[in-house]
């Protein structure tokens, strides 16, 4: 059984290390947020998150939840990799000192990479620290020599995540995800309680390592020595670009002052100078002039790109490998161990079919969707969201439909999804209606799309309601899409009573 579960137990010490260093880099970042809410509430600002997502910012228990998205997209590649090359060194090239040496730079090659746009300690951190105690593990929990565990006995699992990839690559195209969505996740409830967690709780990971430019509200200081006529424009056109000014000695993102050089701009963090600008330059093109400072500051331009990459291809495979483990240990515990091999490499195929099929039926009914307006009276639930989905790309206007078939009530998650995301097309009276009622689904993803197309429909009249779900829903990423529709309507947030 130890055997068996080898690699189970290597991977998961690697996201158990993981994880560490994951809540602690989470919980410092909401750390950091709380401090700049705060100081977006005292200066008088609508603040995003709201009060009771603040409150929770300096809660441990949110720091892991929110760790959990590093541990499972940089940590499941990090340990995956590792696992795979200490077993290579091991098994295949006789922990031969030159091989070891090879993998060494190439570990320091990405150190470099992590730290290519300036020291980056916490995506050192996990490079450090993830790799080294997977490796420390791997060793030496590694079993004797067996056919599990020798090189014969890995072509097994090997040949059977070729053949699901196969499977799965036949429908791999630019709508797979969504697909995986509507049909895998949306259509039960485990994948919805899933769905869930992530509008929940990946919002705190995210702000962890996003770029200035990528978040939604920033803050700023306006220097005392700017002339008043130039104070007021600069503030009315950092706050129309959600660069909110607030008095010095508040936490800001940036400060603006006068420059060394007559009609020039220090922009400046709290430690140095990033850019000197000049005035036309920032007073005619402040999104392009906020966009080199944003670049600048990025730190985690190789680490956004890592993680992302470990998250599609790291921790399916860790998933993978699990499984696989598990299915071995249960039949050898009554049959040899490479009948048990068969055994798990029948039942991850037959597993990744029963995954497929609902992806594979919301495939062909896209590419078979020719009437949406019939088919959204089809008792096929595929047939009925690739109804809705054809209607999305032809911006037709089926809020008389969605009345008569009572979509806007149904059961389903994904109905509802795409009838909100269709209403942004809308022109009849009862769209609006049906919005508003969309707006308020307990279901995170429905809520979001009900609100983005409140923006798109570009009716001012929604904007208290849009202001009040900001100020009472408990939802972050409600919250997130809503400010995206009141800036889509034009909405600004109003001055400061404290900036001069």
């Amino acid at each position: 059984m130890k055997r068996q579960l080898y690699a189970v137990a290597v991977i998961g010490i690697g996201l158990l290390s993981t994880q560490i260093v994951a809540t602690t880099h989470v919980y410092m970042s909401n750390l950091n947020l709380l401090q700049t809410i705060e100081a977006v509430v005292r200066s008088g600002y609508m603040p995003v998150p709201n009060a009771p997502v603040s409150a929770r910012l300096g809660m441990l228990t949110t720091a892991m939840a929110g760790g959990l998205f590093f541990t499972l997209s940089i940590g499941a590649g990090l340990s995956l990799v590792t696992l795979g090359l200490v077993w290579l060194w091991d098994r295949v090239f006789k922990r031969r000192r030159q091989e070891a040496l090879l993998v060494l730079l190439a570990w320091m090659g990405a150190l470099y990479l992590v730290n290519d746009d300036g020291f980056n300690i916490v995506a050192s951190i996990y490079l450090v620290v993830v790799p080294l105690v997977t490796a420390i593990a791997a060793i030496l929990l590694l079993p004797a020599q067996t056919t599990l565990i020798s090189p014969k006995g890995v072509l097994w699992p090997v040949c059977a995540a070729l053949v699901l990839t196969l499977m799965w690559g036949l429908f791999l195209d630019k709508q797979l995800f969504t697909n995986i969505r509507d049909h895998l996740l949306l259509s039960n409830r485990i994948g919805s309680a899933i769905t869930n967690a992530y509008y929940n709780y990946t919002l705190f990971p995210a702000e962890a390592f996003k770029s200035l430019s990528q978040k939604q509200i920033r803050t700023c200081v306006l220097k005392e020595n700017l002339a008043p006529a130039t104070y007021k424009r600069l503030e009315r056109i950092m706050r129309s670009h959600d660069y909110l000014p607030v008095p010095e000695g508040y936490p800001a993102d940036l400060t603006i002052e006068k420059g060394k050089q007559a009609a020039h701009f220090s922009i400046r963090d709290a430690k140095q100078r990033i850019l000197t600008v000049s005035a036309e330059e920032l007073f005619d093109h402040p999104q392009q002039v906020l966009a080199r400072y944003s670049d600048q500051k990025d730190r985690n331009r190789m680490f956004r790109k890592l993680t992302l990459m470990c998250l599609l291809i790291g921790f399916p495979l860790v998933l993978y490998s699990v499984t696989f483990s598990f299915l071995v240990a249960l039949p050898s515990l009554l049959f040899p161990v490479r009948l048990s091999l068969v055994i798990a490499v029948c039942l991850c195929v037959v597993i990744g079919l029963l995954l497929l099929s609902p992806v594979y039926l919301g495939h062909k009914a896209t590419q078979s969707s020719k009437n949406p307006l019939l088919e959204l009276a089809s008792p096929s639930y595929a047939s009925r969201i690739a109804a809705l989905r054809r209607v999305c790309r032809n911006k037709q206007d089926i809020s008389a439909e969605a009345v008569s078939h009572a979509l806007a009530t149904s059961p389903f998650i994904a109905e509802r999804y795409w009838l909100a995301r269709s209403l942004a097309n809308a022109k009849r009276p009862e769209a609006t209606a049906m919005l508003q009622h969309l707006a308020s689904d307990p279901v995170p993803i429905v809520a979001c799309q009900a609100l983005l197309a409140m923006g798109k429909r570009k009716d001012q009249r929604m904007i208290p309601q849009i202001i009040n779900c900001i100020n009472t829903t408990p939802a972050w990423y409600i919250q997130m899409y809503a400010y995206r529709a009141l800036r889509t309507l034009g909405w600004v947030q109003p001055r400061s009573p404290l900036v001069f």
